[in-house]
């Protein structure tokens, strides 16, 4: 039968002796062919060693870890299955508190003009109250949680120096006891004492701002936290004519100096340190001139660390460094500047000479208190936002850091999600609300709001911090 080619494929292939020897059958009787050598066998691909299957199955299996990791990553990146992330633009940053312009003048004390200061503490029929620097949001009030002894300044405010009081009765009925002939005394953080009298008592709805005008100089009390719809306003004029300096006048040996005005002109000298003036006087009561680069003048604080002049400082201050000779029966001012740690520790002493070789000395204590610390301040960051449409909710992940120097305070009252529908509920806060943000600190967060209905974007609000979140289906 003739071969197919079905079975010429199936015809193993074979090894056989030489043709010759194969086709010629032994009838000679003589010995065959001796059998020829097996040929060699055809040599193959060398299989891998241990060791290369070891790296190739290790390869495979680094390669699937990595594909695992990333889907179980993007399946974390979404807080519920099914959910589809939003686009999300930021709108609007929050503004920091003002600072206060250098060289700002806002009062007048006898004919001389006054620098801008942050107020320390107020006097008010013989009670003392410590004064703290705070900001307001949508005309809201911070209201310390201790009320004895404590008010609050809006920062900013250092024409017309506007002052919450924190209601209690007590606070209440010092307010009301208040005449046309009480005075109210508030320190400044460069020690002048200003004087306010006068008072007039009114009510005002809780969301008249009228009284926080800064059209004239002036002292404003506002009674925080009334039970009653309306709020108590203390309005008294400033009185230039019993305001107070620093320092008195003395003579050593035939020359006067005395102490103008004293206290911190500049919070950021490098390093951490801070810029210190003293404003001084000489007059020279001599019958010679006097050579002011003689003068030694050095400021001591309460641990007793001497500090000495910085020429650059020095130029900062209102009359400058003092550096041409004084005639006999003639005064000059001058500047002494010095730069001093951020916990520079009260009291402080002014220590002049006016020769350096000499034991005689002035000595004066300048009134200072440190200065309260800035109020905190935050930046917000969205990391994402989320539509649940399982659960009809808006999911938003951020981070809000304070970069203040105070403790910063986040409330319900801070955290709003808004759209054409007008406010959604807040469903749940992680961590729960409130949270406290250290100065130098972080809060990472989740957010779940009930999602709208009917709307395409809906704005974010975080402390001020706003972001509108797009592509809502």
């Amino acid at each position: 039968m003739p071969e197919t080619p079905e079975t010429a494929k199936e015809a193993p292939e074979t090894f056989t002796d030489p043709p010759s020897a194969a086709a010629s059958p032994d009838t000679t009787g003589t010995p065959p062919w001796p059998p020829a050598p097996a040929a060699p066998r055809p040599e193959g691909r060398p299989f891998p060693p241990t060791w290369a299957l070891l790296l190739i199955v290790i390869g495979v299996l680094l390669i699937i870890a990595a594909a695992v990791g990333t889907l179980l990553s993007n399946q974390r990146a979404q807080p519920t299955g099914g959910a589809e992330p939003q686009v999300v633009e930021k709108l609007a940053t929050f503004s920091s508190p003002p600072q206060l312009p250098e060289g700002l003048v806002t009062l007048q004390e006898n004919g001389n003009p006054l620098p801008t200061a942050m107020p320390l503490n107020l006097r008010l029929r013989d009670q003392e109250f410590t004064i703290t620097a705070v900001t307001m949001e949508d005309h809201r009030w911070p209201v310390p949680e201790t009320v004895d002894h404590q008010m609050v300044w809006i920062y900013g405010t250092v024409i017309n120096y506007v002052i919450g009081v924190p209601y209690s009765q007590t606070n209440e009925s010092l307010l009301g006891g208040l005449d046309s002939a009480s005075r109210i005394t508030m320190t400044l953080s460069t020690g002048v004492q200003l004087i306010f009298g006068n008072p007039q008592a009114r009510r005002l709805p809780a969301d008249d701002l009228s009284a926080l005008s800064q059209e004239r100089p002036g002292l404003t009390l506002v009674l925080l936290g009334s039970p009653t719809t309306d709020r108590l306003i203390i309005q008294a004029r400033y009185l230039p004519e019993e305001g107070t300096t620093t320092g008195n006048a003395q003579k050593v040996g035939a020359v006067q100096v005395s102490v103008k005005d004293s206290g911190i002109i500049s919070a950021d000298a490098g390093d951490g340190l801070r810029r210190f003036i003293v404003e001084y006087e000489i007059t020279n009561a001599g019958t010679v001139q006097l050579d002011p680069n003689l003068f030694d003048m050095v400021l001591e604080d309460g641990l007793g660390q001497r500090y000495a002049l910085n020429p650059e400082t020095s130029a900062m201050g209102k009359a400058g460094p003092l550096l041409t000779l004084i005639p006999a029966g003639t005064a000059a001012a001058g500047s002494a500047g010095y730069q001093v740690p951020a916990d520079l520790t009260p009291p402080l002493t002014w220590i002049f000479r006016a020769d350096p070789t000499s034991g005689e000395a002035a000595r004066f204590s300048l009134p200072y208190q440190p200065p309260a610390p800035a109020p905190g301040q935050p930046q917000v960051e969205l990391s994402a936002a989320f539509v649940d449409s399982r659960r009809d909710l808006i999911v938003i992940n951020g981070v809000i850091r304070n970069v203040g120097e105070s403790a910063l305070p986040v409330t319900l009252d801070n955290v709003k999600l808004t759209s054409s529908m007008g406010p959604e509920v807040l469903q749940a806060a992680s961590p729960a609300l409130p949270w406290t943000v250290q100065p130098g600190g972080q809060q990472l967060f989740e957010l779940q709001f009930t999602r709208p209905t009917d709307v395409e974007s809906v704005l974010l609000e975080v402390w001020g911090f706003t972001f509108q979140i797009e592509g809502l289906p």
